[in-house]
């Protein structure tokens, strides 16, 4: 008894949460409210038209062949003739307003979780894979196509037809509709089982389509190391473990809905061979018309008909619901870094400033750093050195703003990061990665992607600054070169200047450098060099550094270990301290050239 009624109180949670879906989901959709109100016309006269056919046809088999009586059934032929051309225009005209009104809906719902997706921080990419948030703007989108465009039609249509067809079974013949719905309560018994087994097959489904675009997207984005170790094979027995997951869980919510219809279908044909022998013996005694007895049975079909369309499009639904359930979950996802409501606007310069800062990224409890106190002058270059793991890149992120501490804060001039306009802080801090990277499109337009409305003067001028102009312009196309998906065209060099160029075109007052040379050749490493060095001039300057050169030109140097601020100085004085920093700075000796 405990396990029935904990599946009972799941079962429940389930329905609520699934109505809580649909709740939100129609406020969503109140821009297209005209355009449903006008299908639901529609929907309206094409229903009565189904309904009023079986009564024409009892109208001419009572009144014209019985009767013989050929004016009543000439009548009812050329209005089952005008019936027919309502039903026709009214089911074109339905289907034409929903697919309107759905994809409209759908289009809304794309640019706003796509858009919430875009304010979202580092953080939230660490803890969502890149499959699966292209699964939700995709397959789970897709899932949704087939409910706004036909489901909630047919649910609507399903549903007046039910209720006209029951009223007008009613009112011919009581005794007969009650004799052939003998059959509901199986009917509703096998409903409640199927509601329960096809809303955990739905979800089962959902999840198991995010792993296996996860496992696509991850192979594919990670085809040179796959190829570079021969790890095809292994890749692929990982991708049809993925994709056998999906099939079984498809398979297995295909199984929930056969038997389900198999039994609206045997409910729906006994109900008719009910209506046909008991409608036979109360037409034999008189108490219905013949007419009345086929019209019984044809309205049967326009009643147990949709009883299965309603099964179908509960299917869909589910579905639907589970999709809109885990973009709700993203939509309901608030930025960890986002603006204040009384944000205000940074300083041209000043000090930045760290305040006994802790951190530990989000879902794990190990701190990465543990009261870390600094402060930068305006224009003063610090490297952030230390061994792999041991903070120095979180304290950059963290003085970019990229997270928010745990404890402490960082201040650029007298204003906390926190309190400063997202506008302002990106236009003051910029970070520059290690590795470039560049979207599809022209040189360009990955400049302007720092400022979108700079013009071509400007953008020279970036290019310029960086000394880099020439390079550029000497490509046959200039400036107008496709750089392809990821700046394949480039080099990794040319593609590390363009990333510079575009924090050039934003002039901010401090520049975050994740050490842009580290994985660049000697040769282009020189070249970069040099456009970093006419980058940093004049501007405060913050260099995750991997390498004695680009420390050894560091106004002062920060050493980060196991967390914690353990050294802060010169060069030269860290080198006399014959501290943390001489022991990386002789390791640094030993494996590469200054």
């Amino acid at each position: 008894m405990w396990a029935t009624n904990a599946v009972s109180e799941e079962d429940r949670l389930d329905r609520d949460e699934t109505r809580q879906v649909l709740r939100r989901a129609a406020r969503l959709a109140r821009p297209q409210r005209r355009l449903a109100l006008a299908t639901l016309g529609f929907v309206a006269m094409s229903t009565s038209t189904t309904i009023v056919g079986p009564l024409l046809l009892r109208y001419g088999i009572d009144q014209g062949i019985r009767a013989d009586d050929r004016g009543a059934l000439n009548l009812a032929i050329g209005l089952y003739v005008v019936v027919a051309v309502v039903a026709y225009a009214g089911s074109r005209q339905q289907y034409v307003f929903v697919n309107r009104a759905g994809e409209g809906f759908l289009r809304a719902l794309r640019v706003r979780l796509f858009g919430h997706i875009q304010r979202q921080s580092l953080a939230f990419f660490d803890r969502n894979q890149a499959g699966v948030l292209v699964s939700r703007m995709t397959a789970d989108i897709e899932s949704m196509s087939e409910l706004v465009q036909w489901g909630l039609l047919q649910f609507v249509a399903a549903s007046l037809l039910i209720t006209f067809a029951l009223v007008v079974l009613l009112v011919m013949s009581w005794q007969l509709t009650l004799l052939a719905l003998l059959v509901m309560p199986v009917i509703v018994v096998a409903s409640i089982r199927f509601q329960r087994d096809s809303n955990r097959a739905y979800l089962a489904v959902r999840e198991r389509v995010g792993e296996n675009l996860s496992s696509l997207q991850e192979n594919i984005a990670g085809v040179r190391v796959i190829q570079a170790y021969a790890r095809e094979p292994e890749q692929s027995r990982r991708f049809r473990r993925t994709n056998r997951a999906l099939y079984d869980a498809h398979l297995h919510s295909v199984k929930v809905s056969t038997w389900y219809f198999g039994v609206v279908e045997f409910c729906g044909v006994l109900a008719t061979a009910i209506a046909i022998g008991a409608g036979g013996w109360l037409a034999k005694n008189g108490q219905v018309s013949v007419g009345t007895v086929v019209a019984v049975v044809l309205l049967l079909a326009s009643l147990f008909e949709p009883v299965q369309q309603l099964s179908q499009m509960y299917n869909t639904l589910q579905s639907a619901t589970a999709s809109l359930n885990k973009m709700f979950q993203i939509l309901d996802t608030e930025p960890e870094v986002d603006e204040a409501p009384d944000a205000v606007d940074l300083p041209a310069d000043g000090v930045l400033r760290v305040d006994a800062v802790s951190f530990a990224y989000p879902g794990t409890d190990a701190r990465v750093l543990r009261d870390v106190s600094l402060a930068v002058a305006p224009g003063e270059r610090l490297a952030l050195v230390g061994p792999t793991g041991a903070g120095k890149s979180s304290l950059a992120k963290l003085m970019a703003r990229l997270y928010d501490p745990d404890a402490g804060s960082v201040h650029f001039g007298d204003v906390d990061l926190r309190r400063a306009t997202l506008r302002s802080l990106r236009g003051r801090l910029v970070v520059v990665p290690q590795e470039g990277f560049l979207f599809d499109g022209t040189i360009a337009d990955n400049l302007r992607l720092a400022r979108p409305g700079a013009s071509d003067d400007e953008i020279r001028e970036a290019l310029a600054a960086i000394d880099a102009l020439d390079r550029f312009e000497a490509f046959p196309e200039g400036l107008a070169t496709e750089v392809r998906e990821r700046g394949s065209r480039l080099s990794a060099g040319e593609r590390q200047l363009v990333s510079l160029a575009r924090a050039a075109l934003v002039d901010p007052a401090v520049l975050v450098l994740d050490e842009a040379t580290s994985s660049l050749d000697p040769g282009t490493e020189a070249l970069v060099e040099h456009a970093l060095d006419r980058l940093m001039t004049g501007r405060t300057t913050i260099v995750v550094a991997h390498r004695l050169s680009t420390v050894q030109r560091a106004d002062r140097i920060a050493v980060v270990d196991h967390g914690e601020l353990v050294e802060l100085g010169t060069h030269n004085e860290l080198i006399d301290a014959d501290g943390h920093y001489a022991r990386l700075a002789a390791a640094w000796r030993k494996s590469q050239p200054v």
